[in-house]
């Protein structure tokens, strides 16, 4: 059973942007509470951290987004170009066109760097393409 167009696969995408999400919260919330010296806080939110990492990766197999690697250099390439290119190109434009110039400078940093990702990936895919 195929779950494109599925309300079940947009929860499921859902899911995974918020499992993804706060693993990284808890990681950021981690770095504070041992710069604090919260050692045991730290750990605790370290492990959950991981394990929403779990929940996610279960999320994304669900999704039948896990590849062969030559698959996902070309999906990662596809998506760092699509960022670099489009969106934070966007982002930025929104954010000088609200005054928030230091937002918008942060754009167009990340926008430039995402077109570096995609050419590291690019690159890996084209070394990995002659290794066959």
């Amino acid at each position: 059973m195929s779950l494109r167009g599925t309300k079940t696969q947009e929860n499921l995408w859902a899911a995974f942007a918020g499992e993804s999400q706060t693993r990284n919260k808890y990681s950021f919330f981690a770095e504070i509470a041992k710069q604090e010296g919260h050692e045991n806080i730290a750990a605790v939110f370290e492990v959950i951290s991981t394990q929403e990492r779990e929940h996610a990766k279960t999320i994304f197999s669900f999704l039948d987004s896990l590849k062969d690697t030559q698959s996902n250099l070309k999906l990662s390439a596809y998506s760092e170009h699509y960022e670099g290119d489009t969106m934070y190109k966007e982002f930025e434009r929104v954010a000088r066109q609200e005054g928030f110039d230091e937002i918008a400078e942060f754009f167009a940093r990340v926008a430039k760097i995402e077109i570096e990702h995609e050419n590291i990936f690019l690159s890996l895919l084209h070394k990995l393409d002659e290794n066959k």
